[in-house]
């Protein structure tokens, strides 16, 4: 039973006094190519040439600059098109779906398919964040065994909701207005983080209040602080993974760690693999504030600190630090210093750092009372940067609901509204 107003399309529910049109009755669809790469006199020019790894996992609207230019020359040798600023730029090949506008004229190579919008039919950033909401059914039309692409052909008969210009341009602000509060929160995560790393280098070399500093290792240290190897910290701990065969070890709640699960986020709350009770006991068990440091592969040298209870898999080697130490101290140190540690095994094919290296680290360290200022200091600035980004992801979730409201027509907007 469809609603008073609404009616059943094609493409779902949608308002009554909304048309359902193809992509190609209100734009013209076109591509880009690539000049030929040999040839150096067509590179390196003031042509605008985008390809979609420079639009891969970013949300922006607009762009103005490329990663590369092509000269006249290029241009004229080679079939690619000088896009109109205004242009809904959509990448159609491996990532489908992700759009930016061009701000000048630009050209683009074979993976994208841009839409020229028919200024009287549909708003470009209308049409922008509709291709994104979209993106699934872009997805289903696409096809390809080593990557997805879908056609030019296939895009042209994309049916889409087309509401009133003015409703378009209202649902377009709405939407625009979440991204530029995403921006400013992402500008607020960036600076935190560069205060971060600026403390850190700070306050793990020169420490709080010092006025006499000794050399060493890590460059010039207060004299009073002292060089101590990671296992005079605490107990160093490689983990184990209980046979995977028994199925009455997995299942259950128990967290087993594996490098994946160690994130951007400093305690870990949570793991891919749960383990039974019987699994558990199988383990060499964490407890809450353990440090934890990937020792092998590309991730090597990810850390966090154990949130609850739980155990590790054995690429994780972990500290359970005494008295003498202050957990969060010791991983904020290591973090800093792992770009050192990581000198010590750079031949090898795959970076290991089994747990007699790992215990053998060095670490400059400060009295206990020390520690606790410095890891307070860091842990106050990673609070803020963890509270910005919840905020951050609240914005994306309430972005994400109105794009699906705004965009079906299932909420509609107040035209009479100033835009």
């Amino acid at each position: 039973m469809v609603k008073e107003g609404y009616r059943n399309t094609s493409i779902g529910v949608i308002p009554d006094d909304w048309k359902v049109e193809r992509l190609s009755d209100v734009g013209k669809v076109t591509g880009g190519n690539t000049p030929r790469r040999s040839t150096d006199e067509y590179w390196g020019g003031d042509i605008p040439w985008l390809t979609p790894s420079q639009l891969t996992g970013k949300l922006i609207n607009e762009i103005s600059e490329t990663d590369e230019y092509i000269t006249e020359k290029g241009f004229e040798n080679s079939s690619v098109k000088l896009l109109p600023p205004g242009t809904v730029i959509m990448s159609s090949r491996a990532t489908i779906g992700e759009t930016v506008i061009n701000k000048v004229p630009m050209t683009t190579n074979q993976g994208f398919a841009n839409i020229i919008c028919d200024e009287n039919k549909v708003y470009n950033y209308y049409l922008l964040y509709l291709l994104r909401y979209i993106t699934p059914r872009l997805e289903a039309l696409a096809g390809g065994s080593t990557f997805l692409e879908i056609s030019r052909t296939n895009v042209r008969s994309v049916n889409i909701p087309v509401p009133s210009l003015l409703e378009q341009k209202k649902i377009a602000s709405i939407l625009s207005s979440v991204d530029k509060s995403i921006e400013k929160i992402d500008e607020v995560i960036e600076e935190t983080k560069e205060l971060k790393k600026g403390l850190m280098q700070e306050l793990l070399t020169k420490g709080i209040g010092h006025s006499e500093f000794k050399d060493s290792q890590f460059g010039k240290i207060p004299k009073s602080w002292e060089i101590k190897q990671v296992k005079n910290t605490g107990k160093v701990i490689t983990g184990s993974t209980p046979r995977t065969a028994d199925e009455e070890n997995y299942g259950g709640y128990k967290l087993l760690v594996g490098p994946g699960d160690l994130t951007d986020n400093k305690y870990i709350y949570n793991s891919e693999k749960k383990l039974s009770e019987i699994g558990f006991e199988k383990t060499r068990k964490l407890p809450k504030g353990s440090i934890l440091v990937t020792c092998i592969g590309a991730t090597i040298g990810k850390m966090g600190i154990a949130g609850i209870e739980l155990s590790t898999n054995q690429q994780i080697n972990s500290i359970i630090c005494n008295n003498r130490y202050d957990n969060e101290f010791v991983y904020y140190c290591l973090n800093k210093n792992f770009r050192i540690y990581k000198s010590y095994i750079s031949n090898q094919a795959v970076p290991i750092m089994n747990k007699t290296t790992f215990s053998n680290l060095s670490l400059p360290v400060p009295s206990l009372e020390e520690q606790k200022k410095i890891a307070s200091i860091l842990s106050s600035v990673d609070a803020k940067i963890k509270k910005e980004e919840e905020y951050k992801n609240k914005l994306e979730r309430l972005k994400k609901g109105l794009m699906q409201k705004l965009l079906t027509g299932e909420i509609r907007v107040n035209t009479d509204m100033e835009v």
